[in-house]
Order: C-alpha cells, then structure tokens, then sequence
C-alpha cells in the first residue's frame, strides 16, 4: 500500500499546507466564526421545528453521556433518545429515554467500558423528526502502572484514546524531549478533532487537511472546544499499520517534524481509524 502523509501548521492567523513531495504550496487564513451551535441559532426568523444528535462523550466521572435535543418547535412531541454501539450489522441500543416537550433536551447515560468502542447517538420524535450523530470511539481505560526494576512509572490514557493514539503521544513526546521540547498534554477535546478527522476521511475515502464540508483543522479545534486557540499544526497520514511507523515517516519528514518539534506547541490529539488506516495528529496552544 502507497503511504502518504501531510502536515498543516498554524502561527497566528496563517496557515502553511505542505506535503512531503512539494514544498509549502499554499497559504490559508485560520480562525474565522464558529459554526452556529443549535442553542444559538435563535433569532427574529421562524424556525423549522427539527431535533439534533449531539455526539456522545465522557463526563468527569467517568460515564458516557448522549443527548437529544429538540428545538424551533410549536407543538409538545415525545422526544427520544438513544446511545448506540456502531458494529457490524445492525447498531446495539444501550441506551435510551424519552420526555414529552416542546422545545428541550435529554440526556441518557451510562457506564464508559475500558474496552475502546465506537458509539453514536439518535434523537427522534413521534412527529416524524430524526438526526443521528457521527460516531465517536470511547473508552476510560484506568491509569496503569508498570515496575522496571526498582523504578515504577506511571502510564495514563486519555479518555476515549486506544492505546495505538497512546502511543503515538508517547513516540512523539520522546522526539521532543530529545530536542530539548516540554512533552505535549493529551488533550481529550484536540483527540475528538482529531478522531472525526481520520472518521471523516476513511468513511468519505480522501485524503486532505480540509474535510469535504470545507472544514480546516482549526475549525474542527474550535468546533470540539479547545479554546482559546493561540497556535496549531496538524500531521495527517495513511497506511501505516502501527504507531512506530507512523511517528517515524512523519520525523523523516521535515514538515512534520516541525510539527512535532515545534516548542510552542503545548497539548496534542491523536485520532486513528483502522480503515487505510487514517491517522490524524493534532497540535495546540492556548
């Protein structure tokens, strides 16, 4: 299989796109105005009555949260939600709860596993109305630990991170020690941006920085939470089968590696999707 890899960087407000056969082509402005959450599109216009899927995440405490919402409504509708694992064949509801409303929110829950599963939420009502959210890989697998000798070390895992994402963190924290860089925070909101990168691009089968929705790596930053954003870079790649190799193609390529070796830089998220297998790597600073 033919690997491929890109790099983007950020600092400020421009953006440079390189790929390891070319130099910088182009040059992108970043930022710009988030897109309208579903509680903030209210406004003078009437509205078509609809409900939303948000995608399902990890509470503090460790459970798995999915909520339904519904809104631009005139007239009182059960209100369904549901928490599904993705899986071949049909989708397993794990979850589910309803309310009668108008306009309004609920909210199942239920214990995260340490075992990484893929999970998406379904909001319906009796009026016809469904959306379903994109799939989103959980887990809250518990700190471990590990004894070399007389030394003992410490090893966490970001919520929803699988342990290849861990260990890219970890490969690219020892680069930047040994260049002298303080080691990146795995940041739970930067892994969701890059999760849904490499979902998007295994599911739609291309290749790019920008998503087919147009949307660059600081949109899908800012659209997962991490904020403020001073700087940001991301590493996207394909084919590479491990975290070792994956990490060692993007230091062999100097674009990347200045992703990698930018001190600026502060927290990271990884995503990797077994298709291809997508990986997508991102950086960030507040």
């Amino acid at each position: 299989m033919r690997r491929r890899l890109q790099a983007l960087a950020c600092i400020g407000s421009l953006a440079a796109l390189s790929s390891i056969s070319a130099p910088p082509t182009a040059a992108h402005a970043a930022g710009g105005a988030p897109e309208t959450s579903l509680e903030g599109s209210q406004g003078g216009s009437a509205q078509a009555c609809r409900v939303h899927a948000a995608e399902p995440s990890i509470d503090a405490s460790g459970t798995i949260r999915g909520t339904a919402s519904r809104a631009g409504c005139v007239q009182k509708a059960l209100l369904r939600v549901r928490v599904q694992q993705v899986v071949a064949g049909p989708e397993r509801t794990l979850k589910s709860g309803s309310r009668q409303l108008t306009n309004g929110r609920i909210t199942a829950t239920l214990p995260c596993s340490d075992t990484p599963r893929r999970y998406q939420v379904v909001a319906l009502d009796d009026q016809g109305e469904e959306n379903t959210s994109d799939s989103v890989l959980l887990s809250c697998e518990k700190p471990s630990s590990t004894r070399t000798g007389a030394t003992r070390t410490a090893t966490t895992r970001t919520a929803g991170a699988s342990s290849a994402e861990t260990e890219v963190v970890r490969l690219t924290n020892k680069a930047r020690a040994a260049g002298g860089c303080r080691p990146l925070t795995h940041d739970a909101k930067l892994r969701t941006a890059a999760d849904r990168h490499s979902a998007d691009m295994a599911a739609k089968r291309y290749f790019d920085h920008t998503a087919k929705n147009g949307s660059s790596a600081g949109d899908r930053i800012q659209a997962a939470g991490f904020a403020p954003v001073r700087t940001w870079g991301e590493n996207i790649a394909m084919g590479q089968r491990t975290a070792a190799s994956v990490v060692q193609g993007w230091l062999n390529s100097p674009g990347h590696r200045a992703n990698i070796m930018n001190c600026k830089f502060t927290h990271i998220g990884v995503g990797q999707h077994s298709t291809g297998p997508h990986w997508t790597q991102v950086f960030a600073s507040h």
